[in-house]
């Protein structure tokens, strides 16, 4: 069996970095942040990539919430989601095994200095496109071996 991959990623950096999340977050920001989670949720669900998503909190907002097995966080005050990813690389055992999805500069390199592997919005988005690829030709196999 091979080692988890955790996939920490910057809420609301993917959303500023890619137009159509920006344009839906100006509108509807609590809408966009779920489209993000139902994105993320599917590549984590249908990978072997362990994801948490987290977001720049408020009062209020909730530390943390599960939906399936996707972690998601929101940052309480005091905090950042760029303090939040540095604690949980910090905690792996292996932080090679982590890659972080940031657009901000300076986190990439706090986060590779721990050890880590840091990664752009863009790469998220190629990514996510392999990983639907991926599950739509493994449905098809199993569609054809089905025989209904």
């Amino acid at each position: 069996m091979s080692a988890p991959r955790y996939l920490l990623v910057d809420g609301h950096s993917v959303i500023f970095h890619w137009p159509e999340l920006r344009a839906l977050h100006a509108r509807q920001p609590n809408r966009c942040r779920e489209v993000l989670a139902r994105l993320l949720g599917g590549l984590h669900d249908t990978s072997d990539w362990l994801v948490t998503l987290v977001f720049d909190g408020k009062t209020g907002t909730p530390p943390l919430t599960v939906t399936g097995k996707m972690a998601l966080i929101y940052s309480q005050e005091g905090q950042t989601a760029d303090s939040i990813i540095e604690r949980l690389v910090g905690q792996v055992a292996d932080p090679a095994t982590v890659s972080v999805i940031t657009a901000d500069g300076a986190e990439r390199v706090t986060v590779e200095s721990l050890g880590a592997v840091a990664f752009s919005p863009d790469w998220l988005r190629d990514e996510l496109q392999r990983a639907d690829s991926d599950w739509q030709s493994t449905l098809g196999q199993v569609h054809k071996k089905a025989r209904w």
